[in-house]
This record gives C-alpha cells, structure tokens and sequence, in this order.
C-alpha cells in the first residue's frame, strides 16, 4: 500500500562526483520519482530459489523561465538529483534485484539497488543516489549503503515532506538494522504489532563540518490486524548529527574544533543524555550544559480505516529538537495529513481519481519566542534545523533532510537572506502550509499528478521577516505509456512558483524511460 510508515524505496546511496570532460552525450533530465519499480518474487513449485530483475534507462531535459532556478515541486522531494538551476539536461540508469529461497521456513532474501545519475549544466557531474545490498531473515533485515528512504508515519507518495526525514536530499550512506514491516508481537494474537529501525551513518564532509556521523532509530506500533476495519498507529522516531570537527568552532563550543566523537561518547548520543558534573571537563562549555550532538525528531501517531471503496489515514507528525518539543511545549507544531486511496476499480471511466491527500503544515510556536520559559525548566526558540554546532543545519549535500518547506539561505531571495549578525543556514523555519495532491488515471493507462501547496513564512525568531511572505507553487505531471516501445514511457511536468519567498518562474521538463524486468 502506498500509505507507508518506514518506506524504502530501493535505489542507492548518494555522493557527487565532478566530471572533467564534459557530457555532450546526456541530452536530458529524467527523475519520474513517483514511478518505482517493485519486485515481488513469485512462488515456484519447481525451483528452489526465486529470482527477480529490473533495469531501467531513462533521458530527460528540464528548462524554465528563469535559468537561475528550478521550480519547486521540479526540485523538492527528488533526492536530491535534480539541480537547483536550470536548464539542465540529465541521462539516468539503474538496476535492482532479489533473490529468494523458496523452500525455506524463514525465505531469506537478498536485495540489491544501484543508480547512476549524470547531470549536463553549466557543470558536468555525476551522482549516485543509491548503492546497496540488503539481507532479510525471517521477520528482520539488515542493509548497507545508500539507499532511497522516508521515514515517519504518514502517506509518502503525495506528500509535501515528512518533518525531519524527508525525500529531498541525497541519502546518507548508512548501515541499518531493523523489521521487514510491522512484526506480530508474541502472544497478541495479530491486535499489536512493532516496525523499529537502528542505524550508523556518515555525514558528508563540508567546508564548515568534517567527519561528522549519523544516530538514527526507531519504534512504531500498531494496534489492530491488518484485516480489522481501523488501525491505529503511533510512533517516535530520534535522528541525531554528531561527531565531527570544524575549524570554525571556538573553545565555547568544541575542544580545538573536535566535537565529541568517540566510542565513550556513544551512550550518551544514543539515549540523549547530558554529561554529569564529572564528565563535562573533558568537554566544551556548550557539550557540558547541552546533550552531544544535534537531535531531531518527531512523535508520530495516526489511524487508518478501511472504507468501502476507499483506504482512509490520518496522521499527525509532531516535531522535537530538545526536551520542551519532547513536553509538548511547541503545540500544535507539525504535519497534520488526511489521505484517501481508491481500492483497486476498472478504468472505465474517462478519468479515474485514485488518490487524495491534504495535509497542513505549521511550525510558528517553537515552543515560544524566548530562550527562557517562565516557570518551567524548559527552553523555547526551538529554532528547527538550525544548530550552534552544526552550522550547516539540519542538511545534506545543500538540501534540508526534512520538510523541504524549511528554507535554506540560497533557496529565498535575495531581501530574505539576513546578513546582519549571526547568519544561520536555514533562514525561514515559521512556515504555514497547506498542501494538495491528487493523483489519477484516463482510459488510456496515462498516469497523471497535481501538487499545490500555498505557504505564509514567517522567517526565524531570532531574525524575523519584516513581514509575512506568502507563497504558492505547484506542478502537473503525466506519465503516458509508448506501445510501440515496449516497457517505456513518456513522462512530463509543468511546474509554477508565484509569490515573494521563491523566484518566480514556471518550468517544465520532459524525459522518456525504458524499463526491462526478467526473473
């Protein structure tokens, strides 16, 4: 189902590569995300092992009429392979697979994704999204690599963007453990059930931060079969960025730019907790008085309700940088979604509506506008993704891991960009959104998408917009089958930003993907 709590769509981990011939082969851009390739192994009486693979070849072009920059429903929530400037030609292929053992009780099965993505702008370059090998034994799996994720509870398929793990930047090259999917809990009979994840990861280097790692887990449960007519579902998952060493710290705030990075210092990451008087002489003034590293989450909770036609989930994904987000403090802060599925129904019609999401978005408390809460021992200016430590935020490869309605520097324009005192890397984090999506079908087997988010920012508490800035952008897709050459389609979007926080322009792009499966 493409209501999804942990969704891995497999694909490969990400890293920039600069080219120094230029690629006067890639004549386009192509990124049709939402068109994943699932393999499913089918049982066989004959053989002992199934196997299952798909390979796929896709060209594209994108342009738009500012070639500064890229419209945001082009750019936002694609992992980061589409280029922030354009016109911009891209030629993409990858390959997945699966192997399975049939007659086994546990099936264990082995998995592989890899992506390769050449990028012709004013720079050649080359990405690699996603490269990894997963293990599945029974009711757990263990993977390695880079690989396409959302984590969260909520519909990831139309979404504006999960809180803080999104699909908008490149993956981080990790190594996870965790369980293929909900799990029965023993003795429940089927009502309660877990989905849990625990990861390492590795930051990519940057100017401002080197060898920097990645905390991240997870917990979900669900009460209800899958068969009962509503589940309920909630949830808490905890990512935190530490580690590291940055020339650009002070003695305030790092031991000669080294942040706490060592094995010792691990069991404090893990449960997020703050050193004791003992232990803070061996660390900084800010390790001392704050838990290490950077820490972002949010505490999810949702039910789904079978209908009869349609699959109904409602969610709420209530985000935390500190303790006061942990009390609640920055209600009603975070995503709040409603989507509606189609069971599966002929095409009879000329068009056929199959999938609804509206979802809101609010991040104006923060827990308040002072540091100081009056009589409470909790602090407020939440100040989300940015970091004292981290000062490229809660972001990598220059794109924010989370809600990509949180804004960067260099995504706002220029009167948005503060340059007075202490400039932060995320400049807008008081943002209220709300978001559209409608996906469907026509006779013809096209496929066809509509995005529209409308957003008042407000910019950050400690360097506020002069004024509330709205913004509207929006994007159409369609993918149309080619007959004529089997396995292929032909994918297109027209996308429009209008309003003061984003450039205004209105692009399009068009690409064509060839898909061969076998098993």
């Amino acid at each position: 189902m493409n209501s999804l709590f942990f969704r891995s769509t497999p694909i490969v981990r990400c890293g920039v590569i600069p080219y120094k011939e230029s690629w006067r082969q890639v004549y386009g851009i192509l990124f049709f995300i939402s068109t994943t390739n699932t393999l499913v192994a089918q049982p066989d009486s004959i053989n002992t092992a199934s196997r299952a693979f798909s390979h796929y070849v896709e060209i594209g072009a994108i342009t738009s009429t500012t070639p500064t920059r890229t419209p945001f429903w082009l750019r936002a929530n694609q992992y980061g392979i589409v280029p922030v400037n354009s016109s911009a030609g891209m030629i993409r292929a990858g390959s997945t697979g699966q192997w399975t053992r049939l007659n086994s009780r546990v099936k264990p099965v082995v998995q592989y994704g890899v992506e390769v993505v050449g990028l012709q702008t004013q720079k050649s370059k080359a990405l690699l999204p996603e490269a990894f090998v997963s293990a599945g034994l029974g009711k757990f799996y263990l993977y390695a690599g880079r690989k396409r994720e959302v984590i969260g509870l909520g519909d990831s398929t139309l979404s504006s963007g999960f809180v803080t793990w999104s699909q908008n930047a490149l993956p981080i090259p990790k190594i996870q453990f965790g369980t293929n999917g909900f799990v029965t809990v023993p003795f429940t009979r089927g009502v309660l059930a877990i989905n849990a994840l625990y990861a390492h990861g590795w930051f990519p280097s940057t100017d401002s931060m080197k060898r920097a790692y990645l905390h991240q887990k997870a917990l979900y449960g669900r009460i209800g079969k899958p068969n009962w007519p509503v589940r309920f579902y909630g949830g808490l998952v905890h990512h935190v960025q530490w580690g590291g060493y940055s020339h650009f710290l002070g003695e305030k705030h790092s031991r000669n730019g080294q942040l706490p990075s060592s094995l010792k210092d691990y069991p404090f990451i893990v449960l997020a907790k703050q050193p004791g008087q003992l232990e803070t002489d061996s660390y900084s003034k800010h390790d001392g008085i704050n838990r290490f590293g950077n820490h972002i989450g949010s505490i999810d909770i949702g039910a789904e309700t079978s209908l009869k036609q349609w699959l109904m989930l409602t969610y709420y994904q209530h985000p935390f940088e500190d303790k006061s987000g942990l009390a609640l403090y920055n209600l009603p802060d975070g995503l709040y979604g409603l989507s509606l599925k189609r069971r599966q129904s002929a095409r009879t019609a000329a068009f056929t509506l199959s999938h609804i999401l509206v979802e809101y978005l609010t991040t104006l408390s923060q827990s308040g506008s002072t540091v100081d809460l009056p009589d409470t021992h909790y602090e407020g200016v939440d100040d989300y993704f940015n970091n004292f430590q981290y000062l490229d935020g809660w972001t990598s490869g220059q794109r924010v891991l989370g809600t990509p309605f949180i804004c960067r520097r260099p995504d706002v324009q220029v009167q948005w960009q503060p340059s007075q005192g202490r400039v932060f890397t995320i400049a807008n984090n008081r943002v209220q959104m709300l978001h559209v999506g409608l996906s469907g079908s026509l006779r013809s087997q096209a496929e066809v998408q509509l995005l529209l988010s409308v957003s008042r920012n407000y910019g950050l508490f400690r360097t506020p917009f002069s004024k509330a800035v709205n913004q509207v952008s929006g994007v159409a897709r369609v993918s149309i089958p080619v007959p004529w050459l089997a396995g292929s389609d032909l994918g297109a979007a027209l996308a429009i930003d209008q309003g003061s926080l984003l450039t205004p322009t209105l692009g399009g792009w068009l690409s064509l993907r060839k898909t061969w499966s076998r098993r």
